[in-house]
């Protein structure tokens, strides 16, 4: 927001210089993005005034102006421009004044000499205009143009936090300036205005989302009335441009006092103006020259004809003021934030008037704003008052509440002491209300302080008006913390992974339903306020996200793809009022198993690569969960497919990707995910240093006959059981089914590695532990030893 020197002294009484004020702001939490002049300096550039007006002899697009430019000098001039007439104020560069690479010299046009040029505002480099820039009639002809407008008047472009709406004006970064700098606010002292007429007819019947509502008819106003060039200036600075009177004056409240304001066509409403929810099937043409189509939850302003304006957003074509304009009503309200955010963000319509109502308004400042602008505009247009129709309900008007406020916490959170008296005199210079409570200090911020709610703002607020470079540097005592257990063991799966040949990636939570549903996967967390369709859902699982990844990754030339992300997933509590969290890690791969060389023949990533990634990551808590293909996701192929499981709860999956949903996303090669809920994984393994073994290891192979439909994994896990602590190493190295096996058996053959740490083993202790397991594994799965 831009803000010029003129204007902010209107409010601030300070003797500082601009650029104190832009580094009190910047210390304040104010960014000051840019500095500069109002406009160009513009030397030969003046105020001409057309006393006379001729058609060209030889030119049918031509005229000849006699133009009155200050001193009893008259210029002639031939100017084409369409809107140059009898009257017209517009700029003139004189012989000499230079316009972008351009040098004004006298000329002759079509055989009639030109001491000058009228000019447009583009051709100054300033604001787009159709034929001469039309200036104000108090433009005194023969001054500066510079002079006129104060080009030379220094502004700031201040950005605004979001959570600042009270500093998105004038007035408000004044009031800052003046906490900050020791400065003293010039609070504005309405005069009372002379009504007369009838009171306007105005009804709210939501009054929750509109619990203010101001509106005065104004009457009667000149035609021929343009705006002054301190207000055509001071609009053009905040980009925004002069078109009549009334507009005029409610877009300047608008950036100097920050309440927006609206201006109808008085002669253009018919009945009563009411502020009510939009009807099922209604319209709007607004003044963006766009037709948009209401829905219940918009709150609009209208008539006996229906819709004049989307309440806070957009005013309506169907009332809008013109150069006809006679009369006005002027509105002032106060909207209901959330209410009028949803209605812009669906109609994808960004205002000046919704950002300042979307981050709060004080209501109290309606009336304030409607004086002002009614006082402005019977100055400039003339005419009569009517008395305002106001309507509210304090007790919807957002209240500000006491919060207890601890010189202590200050302490604390600080680093430093702030004496008492200080704090007191720094709330209050926030225009705080402050007083003593059991040594404490009970505060209550100003209405207008929307971001004020607790303890901890009002010790940011002693901060920023302290000077956050004048809390000294201190070292607060701590006591050393060590890493958490599952931090630790998260970033240890990450390391791991990332030695692997992943790499990490951060997917949004918001998801689109409609795509957990096509994977199968639930959307139990949906939002009721969500930013956009595709964004409606908490996600239930990181493979969606993953996969969109994935995806974005191979559509642009990376042919070995290996992502993970360690996120949290929610679903619905059982309650239904709340949502649950679980932290999850999950991966997707597809392309070759490894990078393209020489030595080694090139293959694509299949289920036992992933396999042997997610025993690795589950290794890293010393956990072996059990593989089964009871309950596996639907969006994975059968067959190709499996659940992890342990301690009976199932905690994760691992798989490739449904042959359907691999062509439905796009995907030319096999696509392979994972994914295990860590919270249930245990704590990461404590690495332990341990003395080399002095003692030789014993291998035994054994080749068992099974059933061909036992996964490999139980048998696995029976020797583990079974073997005890001398159980070194263990490896299935061939799989067989074929000729010398009965149909539905195969053969599994498994490596054993023995080993004991304290004595050399005998063939009696490995025998008998051999013909122990082979026991345990006849008993569990039928299993035979192969002759």
């Amino acid at each position: 927001m831009r803000i010029a020197k003129q204007w902010l002294l209107d409010w601030l009484d300070t003797r500082l210089p601009f650029e104190d004020l832009a580094a009190a702001l910047t210390r304040g939490g104010f960014e000051v993005e840019g500095a500069g002049t109002t406009g160009p300096a513009l030397p030969g550039v003046v105020v001409g005034h057309i006393t006379a007006i001729t058609a060209h002899p030889r030119a049918e697009r031509l005229r000849i102006c006699q133009v009155d430019c200050g001193g009893g000098e008259t210029r002639t001039v031939v100017c084409g421009a369409a809107n140059a007439r009898l009257g017209l104020r517009a700029p003139l560069a004189l012989p000499g004044a230079v316009l972008g690479d351009r040098v004004i010299a006298e000329a002759e046009l079509r055989g009639v000499p030109s001491q000058g040029m009228l000019c447009s505002g583009a051709e100054l480099g300033l604001a787009a205009t159709e034929g001469l820039w039309e200036l104000p009639e108090d433009a005194p002809p023969g001054m500066a143009l510079a002079d006129y407008f104060r080009f030379a008047d220094p502004y700031l472009d201040v950005a605004v936090t979001p959570n600042r709406g009270d500093c998105l004006s004038v007035k408000g970064v004044a009031r800052e300036l003046a906490a900050l700098t020791g400065g003293r606010f010039r609070a504005p002292r309405p005069r009372a205005l002379k009504v007369s007429g009838v009171t306007p007819r105005v009804a709210v019947e939501d009054k929750s989302r509109c619990p203010r509502y101001c509106a005065r008819l104004i009457s009667g106003l000149a035609p021929d009335k343009g705006s002054p060039g301190w207000l055509v200036e001071r609009l053009r600075v905040c980009g925004a441009s002069a078109r009549h009177p009334a507009v005029d004056v409610t877009n300047y409240i608008l950036f100097d006092l920050g309440q927006p304001l609206h201006a109808f066509d008085a002669a253009l409403v018919r009945g009563a103006v009411v502020v009510r929810g939009a009807r099922a099937g209604e319209e709007i043409a607004l003044l963006d020259g766009s037709t948009r189509r209401l829905e219940a939850e918009d709150l609009i302003i209208a008539d006996d004809e229906g819709p004049l304006a989307v309440a806070g957003v957009m005013g309506g074509m169907r009332a809008a003021v013109g150069p006809a304009t006679r009369s006005v009503l002027l509105e002032a309200a106060y909207f209901r934030p959330e209410t009028l955010s949803r209605t812009a963000r669906r109609l994808g319509l960004a205002t000046e008037a919704a950002l300042r109502f979307e981050r709060g308004v004080d209501p109290e400042l309606c009336e304030l704003a409607l004086e002002r602008a009614t006082a402005l505009i019977l100055k400039i247009a003339g005419g009569v008052a009517s008395p305002a129709a106001e309507h509210g309900v304090p007790d919807l008007w957002p209240r500000s509440e006491p919060i207890r406020l601890r010189l202590e916490r200050i302490r604390r959170l600080l680093g430093v002491g702030v004496p008492r008296a200080q704090v007191a005199r720094l709330l209050k210079g926030l225009g705080m209300t402050v007083t003593a409570s059991h040594g404490d200090l009970l505060v209550t911020a100003p209405r207008f302080r929307f971001d004020i709610r607790a303890e901890v703002d009002l010790v940011e607020e002693v901060a920023r008006l302290l000077g956050y470079d004048e809390i000294p540097a201190v070292v607060l005592p701590q006591a050393p913390v060590s890493a958490r257990p599952r931090a630790l063991g998260l970033r240890r799966a990450a390391d791991l992974l990332v030695d692997r040949d992943y790499h990490e990636a951060m997917t949004f939570s918001l998801v689109d339903p409609e795509e957990q549903a096509r994977l199968g996967i639930p959307a139990q967390a949906l939002l009721r306020n969500p930013l956009a369709a595709p964004w409606s859902a908490l996600r239930a699982s990181l493979i969606p996200g993953l996969l969109a990844a994935a995806l974005h990754n191979r559509r642009r030339q990376q042919g070995r793809v290996r992502l993970f992300e360690m996120g949290t997933c929610f679903r619905a509590a059982d309650s239904g009022t709340a949502v649950d969290e679980e932290p999850r890690l999950a991966g997707v791969v597809l392309g070759p198993a490894w990078p393209e060389q020489w030595g080694a023949p090139g293959r694509l990533v299949d289920f036992f690569d992933v396999k042997g990634d997610v025993e690795v990551l589950c290794a890293l808590a010393g956990a072996t969960p059990g593989v089964g293909t009871d309950g596996a996701p639907p969006f994975l192929q059968k067959g190709l497919a499996a659940t992890l499981g342990l301690g009976g709860e199932t905690i994760g999956f691992m798989g490739a990707l449904a042959p359907a949903h691999r062509e439905r996303l796009g995907f030319e090669e096999p696509v392979f995910v994972f994914e295990i809920r860590t919270a249930l994984l245990g704590q990461p393994l404590v690495t332990r240093a341990q003395e080399p073994p002095r003692f030789p290891s014993v291998r035994r192979d054994l080749a068992v006959v099974v059933s061909a439909n036992l996964p490999a994994g139980a048998l696995l896990e029976t020797v583990r059981v079974n073997a005890g602590p001398l159980l070194q190493g263990l490896v299935l190295f061939d799989v067989y089914q074929g000729e010398g096996l009965d149909l539905g058996k195969k053969s599994l053959a498994l490596g054993l590695t023995l080993q004991d740490f304290s004595r050399t083993l005998t063939d009696e202790v490995v025998d008998g532990l051999v013909a122990q397991v082979l026991a345990a594994l006849k008993a569990a799965h039928g299993a035979e030893l192969r002759q």
